[in-house]
């Protein structure tokens, strides 16, 4: 996640305090915020002109914006990173009623591991009325607990590779000629033995090193095995999936009201690898990370926020979900969403591989 730096040591507890103020009051209304308002809006025993002066330490800090003279003032990119990082009061978290609601909808969702995570996606918009993102998970880090082979055709097999939790990849394969479907399954009996708690750049690594071996080593069956094995886990078709719903929900936002902005908007939401790309350098992060506005590395969403948490199964961390909403956003709900649909998919994946 980003980081103020000394920024956030540059705050006495009632500038702190101000600082909140503002930004809770613009986020609910989108309007600058003025001394009075947060006079009103706070605990502490000053006047306005007081007030008034403590804002205009914050402007000339890189917190505030006064968008006219006559105007009162708006937070930048740096007080929202301090806001996020700082002046929650405590911990965000959803609502029980809200919590139950999403895992309902979850376990209702079927059986199968892209109905789970397209249902995450779904809610995550749905709750938020932003984009909901869901990173499928990561083919590089999957551990295979099997290996099976089904015979679609004289010239075609069907492969599919197990993770623990679950996950399932397939990969359709085009042979000279497929063996019988006894053959087929004694082959994924031996590969599934060998290779069972391995990632699969490491059985492709072994799978090459056995086939570059003395060939004569080897009987039918392992040759056969292994050279199938070659072609099913040959790289291509290892992107990760994405589930992205919501993205309408941009066009109700006051603030993207630019028809440039949102047509670009649109177009990089739309791009599979590019948000791919952009969720999988999140992968070895540590809980919530919080992007906010031109931290963000995709200049088309310099205008939106990202918050994103990672999923996975025990230490192994598989793939990620997020939320794509303007800058000015309710970050505390946004946070508490991103945080249990995470932990809500992890628990779930958790108890499909037992």
């Amino acid at each position: 996640m980003p980081r103020t730096g000394d920024k956030l040591g540059d705050l006495d507890p009632r500038r702190a305090e101000v600082l909140r103020a503002i930004v809770r009051r613009h986020i609910a209304t989108g309007e600058p915020v003025g001394s009075r308002t947060v006079a009103e809006g706070t605990r502490l025993d000053l006047s306005p002109a007081s007030i008034r002066a403590l804002m205009a330490e914050l402007e000339e800090s890189g917190l505030l914006l006064q968008p006219h003279p006559s105007a009162g003032r708006v937070p930048t990119v740096v007080a929202y990173r301090i806001y996020v990082e700082q002046l929650l009061v405590r911990r965000p978290r959803v609502a029980a009623a809200q919590a139950e609601s999403i895992d309902r909808a979850l376990t209702e969702s079927g059986g199968e591991i892209p109905d789970l995570l397209g249902e995450a996606s779904r809610q995550l918009s749905h709750l938020s009325q932003h984009v909901g993102l869901v990173l499928a998970p990561d083919l590089q880090r999957i551990i295979v607990e099997q290996i099976e082979f089904i015979r679609l055709s004289d010239r075609r097999v069907l492969t599919i590779l197990v993770d623990r939790s679950g996950v399932v990849r397939q990969r359709s394969l085009q042979l000279d000629a497929v063996p019988t479907q006894d053959e087929l399954e004694r082959i994924g009996r031996y590969l599934s033995d060998d290779f069972r708690g391995q990632t699969l750049p490491h059985i492709r690594a072994e799978v090459q090193r056995r086939l570059s071996a003395e060939r004569a080593a080897y009987d039918r069956l392992r040759l056969q095995s292994l050279e199938l094995a070659s072609r099913a886990m040959a790289p291509g078709g290892d992107e990760a999936d994405l589930f992205v719903d919501g993205i309408s929900n941009l066009l109700e936002s006051p603030d993207l009201a630019d028809r440039d902005m949102i047509r670009s908007l649109f177009k990089t939401l739309e791009e599979k690898e590019t948000m791919v790309g952009l969720l999988s350098r999140l992968l070895d992060g540590d809980g919530v990370q919080v992007v906010i506005g031109d931290e963000n590395p995709l200049s088309d969403l310099a205008c939106c926020s990202l918050i994103a948490s990672n999923y996975g199964v025990g230490d192994r961390v598989m793939g990620t979900v997020g939320i794509v909403g303007p800058t000015r956003m309710r970050y505390p709900r946004a946070i508490a969403l991103v945080d249990y649909l995470a932990s809500a998919i992890s628990r779930l994946l958790l108890d499909h591989g037992n």
